[in-house]
C-alpha cells in the first residue's frame, strides 16, 4: 500500500507544471542578459565617475572609503523599455553583490524581494544604489561620535559626496535614475528608499525634479510626485541590515517588522483605492486581506547573469570577505565565517572549521594591453570600442543546456554541494560557430566568471585559438558543468559517460552542429578526448592535452596548429600565426557576462576550493570556495590627475564649501 501511494505521489509531482515547482526563483534557465546593447545603459555604466580618486579627494583621511577591488554593482532587475513599475534605491552592496555583479542580492535583497512580492511584483522592478561601490563603515553615522572632529568632517564630506547637487556622483546617479524614468514613462509608479542612504537619495532625486520631499517624509508616510514624476509616489523603509545579528541589531527586528507592515499598508490601501496604480505581474496575485509578513523570498534566476552560482540570492548572505581582495562563498550546508554547525544550525560559539586554501599565483603581473587608457581593472570596459562587448547568454541553446543543468550530479558522485548549481557550462559564440571545443575542467575560476575555461589553462587555450585564427568563431563546452577536480580520473570518467549525462550532452552538440557550419572539433583533456571519440561525426578532429604551467604541452599544441594549417578548413581565419609560445591570453570580453571586471579572465587562476586536514589527509570541502583579485590591480594609483573635466569641476565646487 505504501509503495502504491509513493507511486501516486510521484505521478502527481510529474504532472505539476515546472513553473510551480520552480517557486519564486522562476525557471533555472532564466537569466539577465545585461543592458540592451542598443540602449544608453552601457554608456551610463561606462561613464561611472572615478570613485577612488574623486572619493579620496573629497573625503580624505586614512584608508579608502570605497571597496573597489571587487568592482561596482550598478543594478538588479529590468533594463528593458517599459518594464519597471517599482524603482528601489538604497546603499546595498557587500560581498554577495560583488560575487554576482548585481545590487541587492544578499540578505537585504531577499527581504525586499518578499516586500515586492506582496504587491504582486516579481519582475517589473529595478534596484539601484546611492553609490555603485560598497563603502567601508556606515553611511548613517552622522551626529554620532561628536567629540571626534576629524571624523565628523569626513562624515559631512561623505554626505556632500552622496547628496549634494554639485557632486559628480550625484549627477551621474541622477542620469541613471532619469534614464530609468524616461524608458518607463508609462510604467513606473512606485519608488522605495531603503535605509538612510536610500531615503536621502530618493528625496534628493525628487527635489531635483521640483517635488517637495524629505527623508523624514518618506519615513513617516510618502512623497507625491509632480511634473515629470507625476503619478509616482515614494516611500521609505528601514534598512533590513539594521537587524543583522552580525551588526548587533537583533533588538531592531521588532521595529523593522512594524515599519515594513506600516509601509505595506500605505501602499496596499493606495492600490485598493487606485486599482490601476500597481497591477500584478503575470502569474502573480495581490491579496491584501492578509497583512504583510516580514521575511525572505529568494531572488529569481532571471535577475542574475547566466552562470551565476545558484547559491546567490537564495535567502540570506552566502559569502564573507577575506581581506579586501578576496571573497569566500559557502553552500547551504556551510556557515558564515566557517562556523561549525550544531544540530543543523550555524553556531558562532561552536568555533570555526579549520579550512585551508592553496595559494594562487598571479601569472600576469601588469594590466593587459587590451585595456584602454580610461579603463580601470576593477570595472568592465569603459571604452566606446568594448563597453558593449559582452556575452548576453546561451540564447538559442537554452533548452539543451537546461537539460544538463537539471541532472543531479551529486547522486552520481560529485562532491561540490548541489546548492551551487552548475559552474561553467560553455564559453564562446551562440551562432556562426566554426569550431567546437569539448574540454575538461581546468580551474575553479569558472564558478565566479560564469563561463567555461576562464582560468590559467583556459587562458593558454585562448592563445592557441588566437594562433589558429579562430578567436571569434568557437564555442567551448565543458565535459562536465560541475566541479570534479577533487575526484580520481576514473570517477570523473564514470560521471561524464553516465547514460543520461552523455545523452543530454550529445543533444547539445547535435543542436550546435545542426545550426552551424562546423569545420573542426577539438578535445582538451583525457575525458573530453574520449567523449569526442564516441561521437560518430565526419568532421575533422584534434585532441589536445590540458595546458600545464611548466609548458610541457607546447610541442603538442604547435604540432596541432601545423595540422590545422594543413587541413585548409573553411574557418574564416583571423590573422593566424600558427605559432604557440605557451603564454596566456586574456579571455575576450565578448566571451564573458556583462559587467565582468577587467581582471577576471586574466592573470591565471582566480579561484580555489577549500580543504581540511583530517587524520593527516587532505579532504576537499564541497561547501567553500573563494575568489581572489590579482595583486597587480593595486598598482592602480589614486591620483587627482586621473580625474576628468567634469570631476575636476565638481571637486572645485566642493572646495568652495569649506568642508
Amino acid at each position: 500500500m505504501r509503495n502504491y501511494l509513493i507511486k501516486i505521489l510521484i505521478l502527481i509531482i510529474l504532472l505539476i507544471p515546472s513553473t510551480l515547482l520552480a517557486g519564486k526563483r522562476g525557471e533555472i534557465y532564466e537569466y539577465d542578459s545585461g543592458a540592451p546593447k542598443d540602449s544608453r545603459w552601457p554608456d551610463l555604466f561606462a561613464e561611472t565617475p572615478n570613485y577612488r580618486s574623486f572619493g579620496k579627494a573629497v573625503i580624505g583621511g586614512r584608508g579608502e572609503k570605497f571597496r573597489w577591488q571587487m568592482g561596482p554593482m550598478w543594478y538588479r532587475g529590468r533594463l528593458t523599455k517599459d518594464s519597471v513599475k517599482v524603482l528601489i534605491i538604497g546603499q546595498e552592496g557587500a560581498q554577495d553583490e560583488n560575487v554576482t555583479n548585481r545590487s541587492f542580492t544578499g540578505s537585504t535583497g531577499t527581504r525586499m524581494q518578499k516586500f515586492l512580492n506582496y504587491f504582486g511584483v516579481d519582475r517589473s522592478y529595478l534596484f539601484m544604489n546611492t553609490f555603485v561601490y560598497t563603502i567601508t563603515g556606515q553611511y548613517s553615522l552622522f551626529g554620532q561620535d561628536a567629540k571626534d572632529i576629524e571624523k565628523q568632517k569626513q562624515l559631512k564630506r561623505l554626505l556632500w559626496l552622496a547628496q549634494d547637487s554639485d557632486s559628480v556622483i550625484v549627477k551621474h546617479r541622477h542620469k541613471m535614475f532619469d534614464y530609468a524614468l524616461e524608458t518607463n514613462k508609462n510604467k513606473l509608479k512606485l519608488v522605495i528608499g531603503v535605509g538612510t542612504a536610500g531615503k536621502d537619495s530618493t528625496a534628493t532625486w525628487f527635489r531635483k525634479h521640483g517635488v517637495k520631499c524629505t527623508s523624514s517624509m518618506l519615513s513617516k508616510d510618502r512623497c507625491i510626485g509632480t511634473g515629470k514624476l507625476d503619478g509616482i509616489i515614494a516611500i521609505g523603509v528601514r534598512h533590513p541590515g539594521a537587524a543583522s545579528g552580525r551588526n548587533a541589531g537583533g533588538s531592531a527586528v521588532g521595529g523593522l517588522r512594524y515599519d515594513f507592515q506600516k509601509k505595506a499598508k500605505i501602499i496596499s490601501e493606495y492600490i485598493i483605492n487606485n486599482p490601476e496604480f500597481l497591477t500584478p505581474d503575470k502569474g502573480m496575485k495581490q491579496n491584501f486581506s492578509n497583512n504583510f509578513k516580514y521575511g525572505y523570498s529568494s531572488i529569481p534566476h532571471r535577475d542574475f547573469s547566466f552562470g551565476t552560482n545558484w547559491r546567490m540570492g537564495k535567502r540570506g548572505t552566502s559569502s564573507n570577505r577575506r581581506r579586501a581582495n578576496t571573497i569566500q562563498i559557502f553552500s547551504s550546508k556551510g556557515c558564515y565565517n566557517n562556523y561549525k554547525r550544531v544540530e543543523g544550525r550555524c553556531k558562532e560559539e561552536a568555533g570555526q572549521r579549520k579550512l585551508k586554501y592553496d595559494q594562487l599565483k598571479d601569472l600576469i603581473k601588469s594590466r593587459p594591453i587590451e585595456m584602454s587608457d580610461i579603463d580601470v581593472p576593477y570595472e568592465s570596459p569603459k571604452s566606446q570600442l568594448k563597453r558593449r562587448d559582452y556575452d548576453p547568454g546561451p540564447e538559442g541553446l537554452a533548452q539543451e543546456i537546461t537539460n544538463i543543468m537539471n541532472i543531479n550530479f551529486q547522486e552520481l558522485g560529485v562532491t561540490q554541494d548541489e546548492s551551487f548549481g552548475h559552474t561553467g557550462i560553455y564559453r564562446g559564440r551562440n551562432s556562426n560557430i566554426k569550431v567546437i571545443i569539448i574540454a575538461d575542467q581546468m580551474s575553479h575560476t569558472d564558478m565566479f566568471s560564469g563561463r567555461a575555461l576562464t582560468g590559467a589553462a583556459g587562458q593558454k587555450l585562448q592563445s592557441f585559438l588566437n594562433a589558429a585564427g579562430v578567436s571569434k568563431s568557437y564555442i567551448i563546452l565543458r565535459s562536465l558543468p560541475v566541479d570534479t577536480m577533487d575526484l580520481p580520473l576514473k570517477k570523473v570518467r564514470e560521471i561524464a559517460l553516465n547514460e543520461q549525462v552523455e545523452s543530454y550532452r550529445n543533444e547539445l552538440i547535435k543542436k550546435i552542429i545542426k545550426d552551424n557550419s562546423i569545420s573542426l572539433i577539438i578535445s582538451v583533456g583525457p575525458i573530453a578526448q574520449e567523449i569526442l571519440e564516441r561521437q560518430n561525426l565526419s568532421i575533422s578532429k584534434i585532441n589536445l592535452p590540458i595546458a600545464d604551467i611548466a609548458n610541457k604541452h607546447i610541442e603538442k599544441y604547435n604540432n596541432s596548429l601545423s595540422e590545422i594549417k594543413s587541413m585548409k578548413l573553411n574557418l574564416d581565419l583571423e590573422n593566424p600565426t600558427y605559432n604557440y609560445s605557451g603564454k596566456l591570453s586574456i579571455i575576450p570580453r565578448r566571451d564573458l557576462p556583462a559587467y565582468t571586471r577587467w581582471w577576471m579572465g586574466t592573470s591565471g587562476d582566480r579561484a580555489v576550493r577549500s580543504y581540511e586536514i583530517i587524520d593527516g589527509n587532505r579532504i576537499f570541502s564541497g561547501d567553500y570556495y573563494k575568489v581572489v583579485a590579482p595583486y597587480w590591480i593595486k598598482k592602480t594609483k589614486v591620483r587627482i590627475e586621473e580625474l576628468n573635466k567634469e570631476e575636476l569641476e565638481s571637486l572645485d565646487l566642493f572646495k568652495q564649501t569649506g568642508l
